[in-house]
């Protein structure tokens, strides 16, 4: 089968014009390096300005009705109104990359070996710095055109727990000891739980298109197959995210207790656990975990927890699962959901 399937990929590509195949090239880097910037400038003002006053700034996430009654449609609205360009990159890129990834050389940055395709995956995951619902529309293109889930599991991990700017705030703003934490959490996840993960999940259904997967040999051919990734993208993955943030915002909206209130409680240990089941429920976008950590530590909280906030909070959110459970299986998703909680619980126990 692997023989039969790098057979086609071979030919896909042979007849293709080396022109077209140069262009698939261009439109996936320039979108890449488009967002990159978009990114990292405003990643790297809020770093200027963290190391200038020590504070973070960013915007209110919460917002309340004009009646004064919490809406989670309105929590979401303005969730969208910070998130929408990175999550129009993540759809963009997908697209991309569904269109050319089996029809190009691209194909070979997978199938190099487990771990070399897991760096591979970390790699190409950490510099794009979306949140996860932004990432997650990729998760599909990578895992549907190459069959390979546990790089397309950590490129999409990658994003949100690897995050430069993220963790760099981090190491400016909290003891080394905390930061530390989370950057070593965040490894485990990427290089070593994703792959677990997708050892645990079996072979899940891979939804492929066949027809969709003829090669270009026209630029008419070439520009239908954008559209058509482009068209499947948006339908699959983007309602979904949809969905994800405003039942995100609807628990957020209901828990009990805040997070410092049950940081606070005086059971430690439990508190941590509670804390690190809350996180994964969390839709955030990027560095929105870190003021979260920093008030549980304000309030007297215990470290884990803030620990187990940073690393989970960015790393899978709902939308995240459920784009993730529909394109693979939802015993993936819940098995990673569960993985994320435990390596979270785990580390503040330990950091305790």
């Amino acid at each position: 089968m692997a023989t039969q399937i790098s057979t086609t990929s071979g030919i896909l590509e042979r007849k293709q014009p080396l022109i077209l195949q140069i262009f698939q090239f261009i439109v996936i880097g320039l979108l890449v390096l488009l967002l990159i910037n978009y990114k990292g400038k405003a990643g790297f003002s809020k770093i200027q300005h963290t190391q200038a006053t020590g504070s973070i700034a960013l915007p209110a996430l919460l917002v309340e009705s004009k009646e004064g009654q919490p809406s989670a449609l309105r929590d979401a609205v303005a969730y969208l109104k910070i998130v929408w360009p990175a999550l129009l990159f993540g759809v963009l890129i997908s697209a991309a990359v569904r269109t050319s990834l089996s029809r190009t050389p691209l194909r070979a940055v997978f199938g190099r070996g487990s771990v070399r395709d897991q760096l591979t995956g970390a790699a190409a995951g950490a510099p794009l710095m979306l949140c996860s619902c932004c990432v997650a529309p990729i998760f599909p293109a990578v895992y549907e055109r190459t069959h390979k889930l546990a790089p397309a599991l950590a490129l999409t991990l990658a994003a949100p727990s690897l995050n430069p700017v993220a963790l760099t705030l981090t190491f400016i703003l909290f003891p080394w000891r905390i930061a530390g934490a989370r950057l070593i959490m965040a490894l485990i996840l990427v290089l070593i739980g994703s792959a677990v993960v997708a050892n645990i999940a079996r072979r899940p259904r891979v939804i492929s298109h066949r027809a969709e997967e003829q090669p270009g040999a026209t630029w008419l051919s070439l520009l239908a197959s954008y559209g058509n990734s482009l068209a499947y993208v948006a339908v699959r993955t983007v309602p979904l995210v949809l969905v994800g943030i405003w039942a995100s915002m609807w628990v957020m909206r209901r828990l009990p207790l805040s997070l410092s209130s049950i940081a606070t409680s005086g059971a430690h240990i439990t508190a941590i656990a509670i804390i690190a089941a809350i996180a994964l429920l969390l839709t955030l976008p990027s560095l929105f975990e870190i003021p979260l950590a920093l008030s549980i530590l304000a309030a007297g909280g215990p470290v884990g927890g803030a620990v187990a906030v940073l690393f989970a909070g960015p790393a899978i959110n709902i939308p995240s699962l459920l784009v993730i459970g529909r394109h693979s299986s939802w015993k993936l998703a819940v098995a990673l959901a569960m993985l994320v909680w435990a390596i979270a619980a785990i580390g503040g126990f330990l950091l305790h």
